[in-house]
């Protein structure tokens, strides 16, 4: 049996890719080792930002309330059962969009055992272009006693609440697993072998850690594991206890079966790409097993897309999108997004949610807006912080991508009252007209 493309994994990198395909015409097959969804529907994203809401109404709805002038309760009843229900439904729906597509699927393990075939199931397919989007796995530090511990995949997937909880790893999954499994009502201590979220801007690393000391984490910092044994973690700064002990150190690629056989080059990010995502010839990886430091499910689907377009022949298509910046969101309370390198900026606007009308009005007013402009007025970075950032954050991405001016930021009518308007009000501040808020505000009072 033959197919145009054969996609070697099921998950976001792997389903996108195969999706388009097979809608383009190609004749596709995409094949899935365990389950369809790959760590962001089945350990990563969905289970993440499922217990984020969660934890964010349990935590904030009183608070609103109180606000508002009205009485609110929410009790825990069934929640993880939901989560599961979630991810199983993401899960087949990925399967699904393939073969509505046109595409076939498998599961099943497969072989690469030359660069125009792979064995799956006992059977050999050929392919014209073979795409690996294989995912990653939590790496598992050099630590003795690690096998006491469990990984951030298994944390976010826990059937119970434990009663403490110490997390080893201090950026973005440790920090989020340490904050909702503390307003679950686990005693939580999250240990770092450095400052936390050392890629974040200080004053965004300063928000996060208030929220993690106001919901009572236990923050050890620059501290250096020893050993791990029980439910102990023996440190140079003391003794640590949980019930779980989680590893979120970090995700190091999953190969397939078989990729020796194929002379790819790697190295211990992932497989080594072009701008195309061609490892070599008619051999293409996407997602997370990519050489790539930050790996999320929205820079699988970009490269998703990007090798489509390539293998298509879409010239044009991939011209116009050859250097985009891919956003970055922390699933903590506040949200906290990011896009562009601020090293590239040399003047920067703030605007503050506290002078918000819309943030005013729903009683959310922690965070703020930051944008930076290069010498040309081009918007190059944006940060926000609080409350709908995950969102927010997506306008800054287009206005960089875009190469947008910030003048014409600026003059852009967005609805009022509204969260958005902290964005054209921080576009308004480099001309001085950022009149919702009183001069004097530029230290946040």
């Amino acid at each position: 049996m033959r197919y145009d493309v054969v996609v070697i994994g099921g998950g976001t990198a792997g389903y996108i890719a195969g999706s388009i395909l097979a809608r383009k015409g190609k004749r596709t097959l995409v094949i899935e080792k365990k389950k369809f969804g790959g760590v962001c529907v089945n350990s990563g994203c969905v289970p993440s930002i499922f217990l984020f809401d969660v934890t964010f109404l349990l935590t904030r709805l009183k608070e609103v309330a109180y606000y508002l002038g009205l009485e609110g309760k929410v009790e825990y009843r069934n929640a993880l059962q939901k989560r599961n229900e979630i991810v199983e439904y993401l899960s087949n729906a990925g399967k699904k969009l393939i073969e509505d597509a046109g595409g076939e699927t498998e599961i099943g393990e497969a072989e690469i055992i030359s660069p125009n075939e792979i064995k799956i199931n006992e059977k050999v397919v050929e392919f014209d272009k073979l795409i690996i989007a294989t995912g990653s796995k939590p790496k598992i530090p050099n630590i003795k006693g690690i096998e006491y511990a469990i990984s951030e995949d298994e944390a976010v997937n826990l059937n119970e609440i434990p009663e403490s909880m110490v997390i080893i790893g201090g950026g973005y999954a440790g920090v989020e697993i340490a904050q909702f499994f503390s307003r679950l009502g686990s005693t939580i201590t999250l240990l770092s072998k450095a400052t936390i979220l050392p890629n974040l801007s200080e004053d965004a690393r300063r928000s996060v850690r208030d929220s993690l000391e106001f919901d009572g984490v236990n923050l050890v910092e620059n501290v250096q594991i020893n050993r791990i044994h029980g439910e102990g973690v023996f440190t140079n700064k003391g003794e640590f206890h949980g019930e779980i002990i989680v590893y979120a150190t970090g995700r190091e690629p999953q190969l397939p079966k078989g990729v020796e056989k194929i002379g790819l080059y790697t190295n211990e990010c992932g497989v080594i790409v072009n701008e195309y995502k061609q490892a070599k010839g008619n051999i293409y990886a996407i997602g997370d097993v990519t050489n790539k430091e930050r790996k999320t499910a929205h820079s699988a689907i970009f490269d998703a897309v990007v090798a489509s377009l390539h293998i298509m022949d879409e010239k044009s298509l991939l011209h116009k999108i050859n250097g985009y910046k891919i956003p970055q969101v922390l699933y903590t309370d506040p949200q906290v997004g990011i896009v562009g390198e601020e090293k590239d900026a040399n003047k920067f606007s703030i605007f503050y949610f506290n002078a918000t009308t819309r943030a005013i009005i729903n009683g959310i007013r922690d965070g703020y807006v930051k944008i930076g402009i290069n010498k040309n007025g081009e918007i190059v970075f944006g940060e926000v912080i609080g409350d709908k950032s995950e969102e927010l954050i997506n306008i800054l991405t287009l206005a960089i991508n875009s190469k947008i001016k910030v003048e014409n930021l600026a003059l852009m009518p967005f609805v009022h009252p509204s969260l958005s308007e902290a964005i054209v009000n921080t576009a308004k501040g480099f001309f001085d007209m950022d009149v919702d808020r009183y001069r004097r505000t530029n230290d946040k009072t």
